[in-house]
């Protein structure tokens, strides 16, 4: 480093600008930090002091004598020493003061003195900003240290100016590198202020610039398509600038230039320009999510209100319209009177002088239409079927009368039945939308300082992040969520990515998950839980069929907490495989979803009522184990015993509630206990337990050593060959052994 400060600070003390200034070795020097002060005087002053295009450099080294004396008088105070401002104010001063020393007005003049002091400030100014943003705890570059960045690499490429092969200028070549490997590491903006620095840099050094800026804006928007799409925009900016530059002359070397320029950064080595990708990285994007938590809260309340009132005001519609659609029986005798009576002679004596018993004989028709009788009339009093004219027509109309009006309650009740479950399913949603309102309220904070101590890490790792989050949830679980881009060059080893954020985080994270979507990579990384679960199911299906009316589903949920769930339809068959797979499937894609239980069983309760005119039932069980305390909670409506293995000794969990698809109203039994490694719990459909407990417990207090597995498979064959009755019934057990994770 030493050596690579002395060799800058010599080709920065070259720089000549409008062909007879040297600003920049001074302003290397005097923003050069103080641990480099040596060798940056050491390499300046041999800059000056071979003369440049036949000029005096003895000016600039007493200058740079002058800067050297008060940083090393300042070194003991950091805070001053390292500040950009001051390093512009001692360079501007001491350049002032040599050349008022050495007369101006006869050397370069007042106006060009100004100007060079200008460039010393600035120069100063912009090496200190560089060499306080180069640090190796930094994470990345903000667009600010970029450009400065960017601008000491233009000063550096003035004094290559000067050195050329044949007519191709060195400076020009790097130049063209630059701009091209700050496009690639640093994406457009870097691509963009390059060009500029590096376009203002020829300007100043008279060999003009206009490819440049231009070429740097373009190369940065082409850096996503890989390193041949940007030397293909910047050798077609470098013919389109030399066919409308004018100068013929200068045509070849501008091609031959930005020619090498592109074969120098195609063929750079993998571990330099892993170096350069460290320098012009960007700061990763740290989630802040408290405005945007906010909203979305304020949003989720209003939601779940608005669904609420939709609930109510669909309760409130549909009791009024129950009242005044209901099928009246009064509209049966209306109606036969028109269709039976119209023109009849004994019409005004029939309904009116024997109303009642009119309405009497009717209501007796009707009763023997719905007993089945073949004969209704029949069951009419003999003093109706004495004096009605038309009995056969009579017959006829009250059974089609009757049959409408029948129909017509039938509909109105199913209309009932599915504005309950309309009502029902919105006031779910709306507990849906306050259980995600809660949790984006109160259970979940971001960590930014594990954020960026987590990026800076990754750096060291070469692996540069582009955005950030360190998520806390409601049990105090850290989640690292880092998308980085993704790069030919880039090689992600999973155990040192979770050793080094452990490390950072102070925290046990697991082995990372990475997820790549077109150019991007998502790494994704939670903490590592002390248990972890030895899953084995077995399910035979009644009278050895193909399908069963079990159905169940086991995950981890994301935040720590393994979860079974278990459903049994009602009956066997295919029937009772639908409504158990339809049960456990929805219950399980709403758990995922991080809803709550109750909702969630309240939607699927709701839907099975929904879904059919006939009756369709199932029973759900639910475990869910924390895999950080042991904590285990059970959820049943209408389930089998749950068999519980504790320290060696069994219990079980039973339910009262009814299934789900039954009635509206619906609620989970509960139950909870915490368990720890080598304990276990079975979960049962009813087929397993129909010989009742006593053996189930016997056989799980006596396993010993074998897997989940195996002791599933165990139970459900005993259970299968234990069963009396003739009746068959789904057999599903699921056992979950507890485990210390390694």
């Amino acid at each position: 480093m030493q050596i690579g400060v002395a060799v800058l600070a010599f080709i920065s003390s070259r720089g000549l600008v409008i062909g007879k200034l040297l600003p920049f070795g001074i302003a290397f020097l005097s923003g050069c930090p103080h641990y480099y002060c040596a060798s940056a005087a050491l390499g300046s002053f041999l800059g000056y002091f071979i003369p440049v295009n036949n000029g005096n450099g003895f000016r600039y080294i007493a200058s740079l004598f002058a800067i050297l004396a008060i940083k090393l008088i300042l070194s003991s105070n950091k805070k001053l020493s390292s500040n950009p401002l001051f390093a512009a104010i001692i360079a501007a001063a001491a350049n002032i003061v040599t050349a008022t020393v050495s007369s101006p007005a006869i050397t370069i003049g007042f106006t060009h003195t100004a100007a060079e002091t200008l460039l010393c400030a600035l120069g100063a100014f912009f090496t200190a900003k560089t060499a306080l943003a180069l640090k190796s705890d930094r994470v990345g570059l903000s667009g600010e240290e970029l450009a400065s960045v960017l601008i000491v690499a233009a000063m550096v490429i003035i004094g290559l100016m000067g050195f050329s092969l044949g007519r191709v200028s060195i400076g020009g070549i790097l130049g063209v590198f630059l701009i091209l490997t700050a496009s690639k590491y640093g994406g457009t903006l870097a691509g963009a202020v390059s060009g500029i620095a590096v376009s203002f840099a020829s300007a100043l050094s008279g060999a003009g610039g206009g490819l440049f800026y231009f070429g740097g804006m373009m190369a940065g928007v082409f850096s996503s398509l890989g390193k041949y799409a940007q030397i293909s925009v910047m050798g077609v900016c470098a013919v389109i600038s030399s066919l409308f530059g004018g100068d013929t002359e200068a045509a070849f070397p501008m091609i031959a230039q930005t020619v090498a320029g592109c074969l120098l950064f195609l063929f750079l080595p993998r571990s330099a320009g892993i170096y350069l990708g460290k320098i012009f990285a960007g700061v990763p994007k740290i989630t802040m999510p408290s405005g945007i938590k906010r909203a979305a809260t304020l949003r989720l309340n209003l939601a779940s209100t608005a669904l609420k009132d939709i609930s109510e005001t669909v309760n409130q519609v549909s009791k009024e319209l129950g009242r005044i659609n209901a099928p009246d029986f009064n509209s049966v005798i209306s109606g036969i009177e028109r269709d039976v009576c119209m023109g009849c002679k004994l019409r005004t004596h029939c309904h009116e002088g024997k109303k009642e018993e009119t309405r009497n004989a009717i209501l007796e028709i009707t009763k023997a239409i719905k007993r089945g009788e073949e004969n209704p009339l029949d069951s009419a009093p003999d003093e109706f079927k004495g004096r009605c004219l038309k009995p056969s027509l009579m017959e006829n109309a009250v059974v089609e009368r009757y049959s409408a009006f029948m129909a017509g309650i039938t509909a109105e009740n199913r209309i009932e039945e599915v504005r309950e479950v309309i009502s029902d399913q919105f006031e779910g949603v709306s507990n849906m939308l306050e259980d995600l309102s809660l949790d984006l309220q109160r259970d979940e904070q971001f960590d930014n300082s594990a954020a960026m101590s987590a990026a800076a890490v990754l750096k060291n790792l070469n692996i540069h992040a582009e955005e950030c989050s360190a998520r806390i949830d409601k049990y105090g679980r850290m989640t690292l969520e880092i998308r980085i881009k993704e790069t030919p060059d880039l090689t992600l080893n999973k155990m040192r990515i979770m050793k080094a954020l452990s490390l950072v985080c102070e925290r046990d994270f697991d082995i990372p998950v990475i997820n790549r979507a077109g150019s991007d990579t998502y790494i994704t990384v939670s903490e590592h839980a002390i248990y972890k679960i030895d899953m084995g199911a077995t399910q035979i299906c009644a009278k050895d069929g193909n399908m069963c009316g079990d159905a169940f589903n086991c995950f981890n949920d994301g935040k720590g907490h393994y979860i079974s769930v278990l459903s049994d339809g009602m009956g066997t068959g295919g029937r009772a495989a639908v409504d158990g797979a339809m049960a456990s499937g929805l219950m399980a894609r709403l758990l995922k979803a991080g809803f709550g239980y109750d909702c969630s069983l309240r939607i699927l309760n709701s839907s099975m009522l929904f879904k059919s005119t006939d009756e369709s039932l199932a029973t759900v069980d639910i475990a869910s184990i924390d895999l950080f305390t042991g904590e285990t909670e059970l959820y049943k409506a209408g389930a089998a015993p749950t068999i519980v293995r504790r320290s060696g000794r069994t219990g079980k969990a039973e339910s009262t509630s009814l299934p789900v698809g039954i009635l509206r109203e619906i609620g989970f039994d509960r139950a909870a206990i915490r368990l720890k490694a080598n304990d276990i719990l079975l979960l049962m459909s009813d087929g397993a337990v129909s010989e009742g407990l006593d053996w189930i417990r016997a056989e799980l207090e006596s396993f010993k050593d074998g897997s989940a597995k195996e002791l599933s498979s165990h139970i459900a064959q005993c259970a299968k060959n234990r069963r009396q009755d003739a009746h068959t019934d789904d057999i599903t057990v699921i056992a979950l052994i507890i485990e210390k994770a390694p």
